[in-house]
């Protein structure tokens, strides 16, 4: 997996896939605030990127007080300042905040998903989709899909992740086909999100 981050696909795809072309690709318009709007070196992408779910779906929600709201939860349910949101408590901490706000959503975790199931259905359906990487760039990161590219190149399929990754305010980019880790084992998992608003 790239050690740096991806900022310009048109770039990257021309140097690492030359030739290759475009046959699909879906975005969807989500919040692009950065994690330190909210507090400096807490570790709370994870915290930030709930945030930005539920702020792409009511957007007069005053994100600061959402950010207050999930964090005092996820304090009490799988947070820690030094090393930040444990995976498997995310969907816990969001479905906790929808109860208490009345909001009718549910969250769930997903540690063996798949490209087509998972991100390309999610995004064709207008839902954003948090994902916890294990390696690479992203490593230890939470960050939020809000669109992808499907490119053809050498009769394979190049599929790439559009996220917003908390750090920057411009989007960045995944190679979706660098993944797997160790024995091609996924060294990600992702959270769905269903609200209705």
């Amino acid at each position: 997996m790239d050690k740096k981050r991806i900022s310009n696909l048109d770039r990257y795809i021309d140097k690492k896939y030359p030739g290759a072309f475009l046959i699909e690709r879906a975005e969807l318009e989500v919040p692009d605030f950065l994690q330190r709007d909210f507090e400096r070196g807490s570790n709370n992408c994870s915290i930030a990127s709930i945030v930005r779910i539920i702020n792409y779906y009511f957007k007069d929600l005053d994100k600061e007080e959402v950010y207050r709201d999930v964090m005092k939860i996820a304090i009490r349910t799988g947070y820690f300042e030094g090393i930040g949101t444990i995976p498997m408590f995310i969907s816990h901490i969001a479905n906790s905040y929808f109860k208490k706000k009345g909001i009718h959503g549910k969250c769930r975790g997903i540690y063996l998903g798949n490209f087509y199931s998972h991100i390309k259905d999610e995004i064709n359906n207008l839902r954003p989709v948090m994902m916890n990487l294990g390696y690479g760039f992203y490593k230890n990161h939470s960050l939020v899909i809000f669109g992808y590219s499907i490119y053809y190149y050498k009769k394979m399929k190049i599929k790439i992740l559009h996220v917003y990754d908390g750090w920057y305010k411009s989007k960045s980019y995944i190679d979706y086909n660098d993944l797997n880790g160790f024995a091609n084992l996924p060294i990600y998992s992702y959270n769905i999100f269903n609200i209705e608003n």
